[in-house]
């Protein structure tokens, strides 16, 4: 809509002023309410944006304590274990000690099973 600012034939400048002023009215109240629409927008951010900062604190501290498990198990596995074998110490990995109980345990069952069925 365009204002015109010089007085219309006929009409008095009071009528001028009025309707100037109604014209800038409108202008403040249209300003009033984008301002206020941009208020409640910038709030609705800002709450939005400490949810976000929250959830990347919570996924630092999960990632963190992820990464400090993997160093520990990376840590471990690295580490020979070591079995007495008389003699000395024999130094074998987690998979290998495992394999080592696991076929110890199947004698065991084994040896156990033989004494089981003898007839003395």
């Amino acid at each position: 809509m365009v204002q015109n600012d010089t007085p219309q034939p006929g009409g008095t400048a009071a009528n001028a002023i009025q309707s100037a002023l109604q014209g800038l009215w409108q202008k403040a109240q249209q300003a009033a309410d984008r301002i206020r629409e941009l208020r409640e927008e910038n709030t609705s951010l800002r709450g939005r944006l400490e949810e976000l900062e929250a959830t990347v604190r919570e996924q630092e501290a999960l990632l963190t304590e992820k990464e400090q498990k993997l160093k520990e198990l990376q840590e471990k596995s690295a580490t020979p274990s070591s079995v007495d074998v008389g003699d000395g110490l024999l130094y074998l990995s987690p998979d290998e000690r495992e394999a080592l109980e696991r076929q110890i345990t199947d004698l065991i069952a084994r040896i156990n099973a033989h004494l089981g069925s003898d007839d003395r």
